[in-house]
């Protein structure tokens, strides 16, 4: 194991004896927590969200009502939406 010093300014000081009274941690702990976090989120967006369990976990329609999901339902709105423009473009070619 490898002991590094740091230099802090005397807000962060602060700011670091603070944490450590408030969570009842080490300023070691603090640190090492604090790169953990770092390192969470330097990951994208999406692999954040994977590991915290969130991918698949919600819904943009109401529970109960008959709105569809956005994001779940997204191709099969995508191909109605088509549907119309096409019979929108036979109906106007026909006419005239």
């Amino acid at each position: 194991m490898r002991t590094i010093s740091v230099r802090l300014d005397d807000s962060s000081e602060a700011r670091l004896n603070s944490l450590c009274q408030s969570l009842g941690l080490s300023q070691t702990e603090v640190v090492k927590a604090g790169l953990d976090l770092l390192q969470q989120h330097s990951t994208s967006p999406a692999a954040l969200a994977e590991g915290l369990g969130l991918i698949g976990s919600f819904s943009s329609a109401a529970q109960g009502s008959d709105t569809t999901s956005r994001g779940r339902d997204h191709s099969a709105l995508l191909r109605k939406k088509l549907s119309r423009q096409q019979s929108q473009q036979r109906l106007s070619g026909t006419q005239t």
